[in-house]
């Protein structure tokens, strides 16, 4: 396919309701996990590279960057905010992301309908599948399950509580591991 559109002609163009909508959802989600975590640190007088570090870590390995901000001489709650932002501003985005998808793309429209008509099927991962969100976090990270709640037809915002609240549970684990609580403790 050859565009015949001139380049002032696309600048002059409004963007398609798609673009926009994605861009709120990316900004939202940048705010939530860069800009969020960076007040606290500035305010406090945190050192911003340790601070951006955290940050950047926690987007590539997740809770584990907990044992990086510790080592980094960060304060403990700081670092667990820093990785509940983080995890946060994924996590919506991601299902903003697949709603999206879900709204203007017929085939994933369809995709996502017959996906939750077979899981819909079984009685069992109906009424208890959702809990293996709390597990999928532990080991598939915050970046798989929007995509298995989203594809399940799971209910939004009993997924995200679930993931929040199994992704806090091993951010508070590490976090002490990290800090020999438990050698103290055992």
């Amino acid at each position: 396919m050859v565009c015949t559109t001139s380049i002032t002609d696309m600048e002059r163009v409004t963007p398609p309701c798609l673009l926009r909508n994605l861009l709120i959802t990316v900004t939202r989600g940048l705010l939530l996990a860069i800009i969020f975590p960076l007040v606290p640190a500035v305010l406090s007088g945190i050192s911003l590279s340790s601070s951006l570090a955290l940050i950047s870590s926690t987007f590539v390995i997740e809770y584990g960057a907990a044992a990086l901000g510790i080592g980094l001489g960060l304060p403990p709650i700081y670092i667990l905010y820093v990785l509940v932002c983080v995890a946060a501003g994924v996590t919506l985005t991601m299902f903003d992301i697949f709603d999206r998808a879900g709204e203007y793309s017929p085939r994933v429209s369809r995709f996502l309908e017959k996906s939750e008509e077979r899981a819909h099927r079984s009685t069992i991962l109906t009424k208890y599948g959702i809990f293996g969100l709390i597990p999928c976090v532990f080991t598939f990270g915050f970046y798989v399950c929007p995509a298995v709640s989203r594809v399940m037809g799971w209910r939004r915002d009993l997924s995200i509580l679930l993931i929040m609240g199994g992704y806090i549970s091993i951010s508070i684990v590490t976090l002490l591991a990290t800090m020999g609580i438990f050698r103290l403790v055992f």
